[in-house]
């Protein structure tokens, strides 16, 4: 029987579309997998983000742990009081005090990391274990008792200075660039004696390499970026990331915008280039994150008050060092899922799911093990 023009054409397109269904499935399918096999990487890992403003107080709402829970994150490590000199001790005392309250109220969900052990317990009770960190030493003055206090309140991790010169040693914005003054190296050895993690992730090139130095344990970038790649004065030297590296510490790739590139907006793939690169210069054991957000991105929009307390903090000469610009983040990673998406993409770079593992927190961990309490 003759076929008509019309049946012919039919089909064919059945057969066509025949075709390409299974490599279509195949294609759903082989993403499914991808997706499938990245929520496992993250359900397994530990995730600890070394600057990250998650700090639950009394007020938290059940919506608010909802993303915490997806993003995946173990431990996150918030900053605790003001990093301006003047209002730093009495803001450090509050921030505790409501950080304090708002873990007690919420302890089947968060747990306060004092000790080692606390990082595994958190994992294994799903509960998010914080890190609280101050982003300046200006709360101790010169007084070292004050480290004890706060070492008693549950402060875990301490930024030897921000941007300007304090009692420790010079900021990254400082016009000169003097190390560690025999007050910083009494803080530092103290903080190496009572178990707290010496972090110079603002400080300046010769306060870093010093506490680098005389520090007895391994200490932490927390949230920075490599000068290499972007010359910015808040980021890290080859030379200073090979210190680092060689006393067993671990630097925390920065989110922030202005520290990743030059660009007006620096893309994901910049901020994979910094990992990339931290890994080429000195191995993939010393690298982190340290993404220097709200968990949930950053919110509003530009001349929203919280921008403008961002502003606030920093002198007009700190606004013009720092090159500071609007947006301050990176789209791809400025939500709960930015683990994830850093996750996915070290891995479509060729790293093994055993280098993500320890980017995503082992590295971290191991720096931890060697510093805090058991």
């Amino acid at each position: 029987m003759k076929q008509s023009r019309r049946g012919v054409l039919k089909g064919m397109t059945a057969a066509v579309l025949s075709a390409a269904l299974p490599q279509t499935r195949a294609r759903t399918g082989a993403n499914s997998d991808k997706r499938d096999k990245l929520d496992k990487l993250i359900a397994e890992s530990i995730v600890i983000d070394d600057l990250c403003e998650f700090k639950p107080n009394v007020n938290t709402g059940d919506n608010e742990f909802i993303p915490a829970r997806n993003s995946g994150i173990t431990i996150a490590a918030p900053t605790i009081g003001s990093v301006v000199a003047e209002e730093s001790y009495q803001s450090s005392l509050t921030g505790l005090a409501q950080l304090n309250a708002g873990i007690n109220k919420h302890s089947d969900r968060v747990l306060m990391i004092s000790k080692f052990s606390d990082i595994e317990k958190a994992k294994q009770d799903s509960r998010i274990g914080i890190l609280p960190a101050f982003q300046n030493s200006t709360a101790i003055g010169t007084d070292l008792s004050r480290l004890d206090l706060f070492y008693g309140l549950g402060v875990r991790q301490i930024q030897l200075t921000h941007n300007l010169r304090n009692w420790v040693g010079d900021g990254c914005t400082e016009r000169t660039q003097a190390g560690l003054t025999h007050f910083g190296v009494a803080l530092v050895r103290r903080m190496n004696e009572l178990g707290v993690i010496v972090d110079v992730g603002h400080s300046g090139y010769q306060t870093t390499l010093d506490a680098i130095d005389i520090s007895t344990k391994p200490i932490v970038f927390s949230h920075t970026n490599c000068m290499a790649l972007c010359k910015h004065p808040r980021n890290k030297t080859d030379e200073q990331i090979k210190a680092l590296a060689a006393k067993g510490g671990v630097m925390g790739i920065s989110n922030f915008n202005w520290f990743v590139s030059d660009n007006p907006a620096s893309t994901l793939d910049d901020l994979l280039d910094h990992f990339d690169y931290v890994i080429n210069l000195v191995g993939p054991d010393h690298v982190g994150i340290g993404s220097d957000f709200e968990l949930t991105g950053y919110p509003g929009v530009d001349g929203d008050l919280m921008w403008q307390e961002h502003l606030r903090i920093y002198s007009a000469q700190e606004q013009l060092t720092l090159k500071v610009r609007w947006p301050p983040y990176i789209e791809e990673v400025d939500n709960e899922k930015r683990y994830k998406t850093i996750a996915r993409g070290l891995l479509s770079r060729g790293h093994s799911e055993e280098v993500v593992r320890k980017i995503l927190g082992l590295n971290y961990q191991r720096v931890f093990k060697e510093i805090l309490e058991v």
